[in-house]
């Protein structure tokens, strides 16, 4: 009995045994599975990557490709600041051609060291108010015929495909916000590879390239073109700076208007007196008295003192400024508020802080219209005044036929002979 227990108990750890290795078998089969599932995922995620690998290589080195044979250079420049050259402006259409020309010669001088830059297209945009250097071109009798401007304009962007003179339109931030915004738009685009700038003049675009002045790569890629005077704030960036040659202005547009050839003033020879005849009574009129026998000359420059034979001061004759005049100069007023007497008057106001407005400039007949209406305001000094930059009026309008005697402001000056007996020149 005794050994048949034991036959029966090695049984059934012999049975025990295989019930547990079977299990192991199981195990190990299912973990087999497991394996070779994942080794296949593997081998089909690995001949993903593979393809998608390869195919990422060849997109970028049809990128790399593409970026040398598509790449440029953008040149933007203020055109309110950088004025042309007088000689290719007076040229009109064949100047701007001409500047064009100049201008991609001086580009590509300044990038040719760069590897790859000749294969390079270029890109220049210029934004300036357009209006307003006609106007201030016209205001100091440089430009003769009023289309010779514009003509530049149009011979600058006609010659070469991607050259455009644009206007930004009246004010004095419109070419900048544009290309503060062309700055930020193609800095990051890879297929621009270098920028030049014409903006150092003006330190208001300082603060558009402090965030680039800190990075190697974006200071590697932008270039400053020398102005006429360059903004001091200019010195703290770290940009390259380079000169253009035969293209800008040497020197800033004068303040006031070119002088005009002036004749020698004539006067008639005295009048004889003649016997006195019964005249019918005249109508009062308030037809404005002027000062006589002067040749009409613009109104903004200081010119010699005039005195009658009592030494009393007379107003100049301007002439007359027309309807057109008024009209324009009224508009000018109500949508600009006040015109500064000094500068549109005088050509020049010392004051940095004026109120006053300056832009547009005025033209002839506004001028005339303008200095007019300065003068319906008394100058304090009366007939004594001495100065030859006051525009305030020393006549009355009306003269000594003004209706409104005692109550005029002009009313201490009502007796001034408007007949001119000399000129003074040295008297301040």
């Amino acid at each position: 009995m005794e050994r048949l227990k034991t036959f029966a108990k090695s049984d059934e750890e012999r049975q025990t045994f295989i019930t547990d290795l079977i299990k192991v078998n199981c195990n190990l089969e299912t973990e087999l599975k497991t394996a070779r599932s994942d080794h296949f995922d593997q081998l089909e995620s690995r001949r993903i990557w593979q393809e998608r690998a390869q195919n990422s290589e060849s997109r970028l080195n049809d990128l790399q490709g593409s970026a040398v044979s598509n790449g440029f250079m953008l040149c933007l420049i203020d055109g309110d600041g950088y004025l042309f050259s007088d000689n290719l402006i007076s040229q009109g259409g064949i100047g701007g051609g001409e500047a064009a020309t100049r201008l991609l010669h001086n580009i590509k001088r300044c990038v040719q060291h760069i590897e790859g830059a000749m294969q390079w297209k270029i890109m220049v945009r210029i934004y300036a108010n357009l209006e307003g250097l006609l106007r201030k071109y016209t205001y100091i009798d440089f430009v003769e015929e009023k289309t010779a401007l514009r003509q530049f304009v149009a011979g600058f962007t006609q010659s070469q495909p991607l050259f455009d003179f644009i206007d930004a339109g009246q004010g004095k931030e419109r070419a900048d916000h544009k290309i503060k915004e062309q700055l930020n738009l193609f800095i990051n685009n890879s297929y621009c590879k270098h920028i030049m700038l014409g903006v150092a003049h003006d330190n208001g675009y300082v603060p558009a390239l402090d965030p680039y002045k800190n990075d190697p790569a974006a200071v590697s890629r932008i270039t400053l073109i020398e102005p006429l005077h360059v903004g001091w704030e200019f010195s703290k960036l770290p940009f390259k700076v380079t000169h253009f040659e035969s293209l800008f202005r040497s020197q800033e547009l004068p303040n006031d208007r070119a002088p005009l050839k002036s004749q020698p003033r004539q006067y008639p020879p005295s009048p004889v007196k003649q016997p006195s005849q019964p005249q019918a009574p005249q109508t009062q009129t308030h037809r404005p008295v002027v000062a006589q026998n002067l040749i009409t000359r613009r109104p903004i420059y200081p010119g010699p003192l005039l005195l009658n034979k009592d030494d009393e001061r007379v107003d100049e004759y301007l002439g007359t400024p027309g309807d057109r005049g008024e009209a324009i100069l009224e508009s000018r007023i109500r949508s600009d508020s006040k015109l500064c007497n000094m500068f549109h008057l005088r050509g020049h106001c010392n004051d940095t802080k004026c109120p006053y407005s300056h832009e547009p400039y005025l033209e002839e007949e506004e001028l005339v219209a303008f200095a007019l209406k300065a003068r319906l305001t008394a100058c304090h000094a009366g007939s004594r005044c001495r100065s030859k930059v006051c525009v305030l009026g020393h006549m009355c309008p009306h003269g000594s036929n003004c209706s409104r005697k005692k109550t005029c402001y002009f009313s201490k000056v009502h007796h001034v002979d408007p007949k001119v007996d000399r000129e003074v020149m040295d008297m301040e």
